[in-house]
């Protein structure tokens, strides 16, 4: 399909519909071989700084491996729940509603492919550039999952010192590669609820920063009680997550 074809608005409504599923996964309804292969294509074409490339994937289907990755993400939770329990005095964390996707990706960033960039990006901005890249990776295949009726949801947890070097023992990763996510993908039997958005007209400028739009600290204190996954309404799904033992 040639670029000049593809409907615009069809293509912004899909990435206005598209959501993290935290409803639970069907694992009796498989992703196929043709469908996994489109999703990885997809973030094998995201732009990347230097073209460096810095991403690699694990596709994980077998039952028993994605249950003890699942059960890692429970475990490391019970120090962030710990966290949020003591400081701010709620038990709000995500729970584990991806363990059943029938597919698991674990993308993994390669930090040396800094050597792609002029030793002056190297130096100011490598990190940055291989973030960028990895997020555009996965950001490819929530997208292109989105338009094949798939959900995703992406596993940011995974990065946090207990989870990847569990992970990296696990899976048999070397040591120089760096965990970025975990992608759960399959179907659900519910669609993710669209989450708001606020105004285009409240995050854009003309020609210059205009200071009347810039959030204020109530703003921004209301906003995460009522809007980010602070909320009390939050869907975080899946297990419920026990507040350690003191």
């Amino acid at each position: 399909m040639a670029i000049s074809s593809i409907d615009p608005l069809l293509l912004l409504g899909m990435m206005r519909s598209r959501r993290s599923s935290r409803t639970g996964f069907l694992e009796g309804r498989p992703v196929t071989d043709e469908q996994l292969t489109m999703l990885l294509e997809a973030a094998r074409a995201a732009p990347s700084g230097g073209n460096a490339q810095p991403w690699e994937f694990i596709v994980i289907r077998d039952t028993e491996m994605r249950n003890r990755i699942a059960d890692l993400y429970k475990h490391q939770l019970r120090d962030k729940l710990e966290l949020e329990k003591t400081i701010r005095g709620t038990t709000s964390v995500s729970g584990v509603g991806w363990r059943n996707a029938p597919v698991q990706i674990v993308v993994l960033g390669d930090p040396r492919t800094s050597l792609c960039f002029p030793l002056r990006t190297a130096e100011d901005k490598a990190e940055s550039h291989f973030f960028t890249g990895l997020a555009n990776a996965t950001l490819q295949i929530m997208l292109m999952a989105e338009s094949m009726g798939l959900s995703t949801q992406y596993v940011s947890d995974s990065a946090s010192p207990y989870f990847s070097l569990m992970l990296k023992h696990l899976l048999g990763i070397p040591k120089e590669l760096r965990v970025y996510h975990i992608i759960p993908v399959g179907y659900t039997e519910v669609a993710a609820t669209p989450k708001s958005r606020r105004p285009l007209e409240a995050m854009v400028h003309h020609e210059r920063y205009d200071p009347a739009k810039q959030r204020s600290e109530d703003y921004l204190a209301r906003f995460a009680e009522e809007d980010s996954i602070q909320a009390k309404n939050y869907n975080r799904g899946g297990e419920r997550i026990v507040q350690p033992e003191t």
